[in-house]
């Protein structure tokens, strides 16, 4: 496999997004002209598949057992398969006019708490942008949404299903998740081992240790995280175009396993503090350099702790 493409920034912007669906909302008697741009994006490296003896792209071809021969796209229909073997056609022009008022217009079921729907049912999140005219109304319609701390469970057909969905707003927007409908989602009882769980007991030392644990590594969600696989990806597929070497550290020794639930809670606690004291220290040093005009990056990180090794890092080298 080689890299699909090379050379593009790991974020490009766009000045405008494309809109995917232009529509209505129905609040009420009051109708908001909206368009749907998709909110999120992946930034995975993407691959090819080649043929390993000629190492040339392969192709994937329509073909038809019967007529034996290749087809074209222009020759593809959508069939339903109502029994083995027989089928019934349905075109794009019937699709388009199936009898749902969700066809061009997100229906407003009702309005509910925020909180009320749980994470498990959302999927896609999609931006909510004003048509032409509807700027106030969908001024409207976020404000109040947002005084009252409500969300909008509506239904909309979108991309040949008719979709269950939220709308709540982010910032000053209005957004879209497509969320599961209740009998999609799989009962929990059927997770193996999970039945046993609820039998379990825990002490009130244990659960002070653990909530103690929390609350030292709780920080805000950042903005800034990002896939150490890809960058890992990335290092390796450099080194192969440049012939170089490419550095891996040796993973981190594992300590004996702690049978004691107790005292891997105290073991964990511990190590937390010390990392969060050597953060707070090298924090507080690029400060004092900055502040004296020295390079921060000559400030020595601190120490390591008691049972702590120096990482070690070997070289492979990438094969070609």
């Amino acid at each position: 496999m080689v890299i699909k493409k090379q050379g593009q920034p790991d974020r490009e912007v766009d000045a405008y997004m494309r809109s995917m669906w232009k529509g209505s909302i129905s609040f009420g008697l009051v109708n908001i002209p909206v368009s749907l741009y998709k909110a999120t994006e992946e930034h995975k490296t993407s691959f090819r598949s080649l043929h390993n003896e000629c190492k040339h792209p392969i192709q994937y071809k329509k073909w038809c057992p019967v007529c034996n021969r290749e087809i074209e796209t222009t020759e593809i229909v959508r069939g339903y398969e109502y029994a083995p073997g027989n089928f019934i056609l349905i075109t794009d022009e019937e699709m388009e006019n199936l009898p749902l008022p969700t066809l061009r217009t997100i229906d407003i079921l009702h309005f509910t708490d925020k909180d009320s729907v749980d994470p498990i049912y959302y999927e896609n999140a999609y931006y909510l942008g004003p048509g032409e005219y509807g700027g106030k109304p969908y001024k409207l319609l976020h404000e109040a949404m947002q005084q009252t701390n409500r969300v909008a469970v509506a239904k909309v057909a979108f991309r040949t299903s008719e979709h269950l969905a939220v709308i709540r707003t982010h910032q000053n927007s209005l957004v879209m998740n497509m969320i599961h409908y209740p009998a999609e989602i799989r009962a929990v009882e059927g997770v193996p081992g999970i039945d046993g769980v609820a039998n379990l007991e825990v002490s009130d030392s244990e659960l002070e240790m653990a909530k103690k644990l929390i609350e030292e590594i709780s920080s805000s969600f950042r903005n800034d995280y990002k896939s150490n696989y890809e960058d890992a990806l990335k290092q390796l597929i450099e080194a192969k175009i440049q012939n170089a070497e490419v550095e891996q550290p040796v993973a981190a020794p594992r300590t004996d396993n702690v049978v004691d639930l107790m005292e891997a809670l105290k073991r964990s606690l511990t190590a937390t503090k010390e990392m969060n004291q050597r953060k707070e220290a090298a924090a507080h040093g690029s400060e004092s350099a900055a502040a004296t005009g020295t390079d921060a990056g000559t400030v020595q990180s601190a120490a390591p702790g008691p049972g702590q090794e120096t990482p070690k890092r070997r070289r492979r080298r990438a094969t070609s």
